[in-house]
């Protein structure tokens, strides 16, 4: 029971962890930091899903596979986007403070 405790304990932090690093990642200047979570969640879901093609041979189950599989690449592009929308505001908010001094 303890065990079970600690290992659901482990698993949110490292979900957490993950989400925040994210986060971090896509409020950086460079656009691309934020795409690297994203490419290797997509990376790791396209090599195990029809990596198992190999061995099966059935087209549908890997498919199947390959999008459960593709969620967190999704949920990570979703978390880039909302940040890159917050980072181009406050560009743009610069950009116009800065119009704004030069016009004094």
């Amino acid at each position: 029971m303890v065990s079970d405790m600690r290992n659901i304990f482990v698993f949110v932090f490292i979900l957490g962890g993950l989400a925040v690093l994210q986060v971090f990642l896509s409020l950086r200047k460079n656009k691309w930091l934020g795409l690297i979570l994203p490419l290797l969640n997509l990376l790791f879901a396209f090599f195990a899903s029809f990596g198992q093609m190999m061995y099966t041979g059935n087209i549908l189950p890997v498919i199947m596979a390959f999008i459960m599989m593709s969620i967190p690449a999704v949920i990570n592009y979703v978390i880039y986007k909302a940040c890159r929308e917050k980072v181009r505001e406050k560009d743009k908010d610069e950009l116009n403070k800065m119009n704004i001094q030069d016009l004094d």
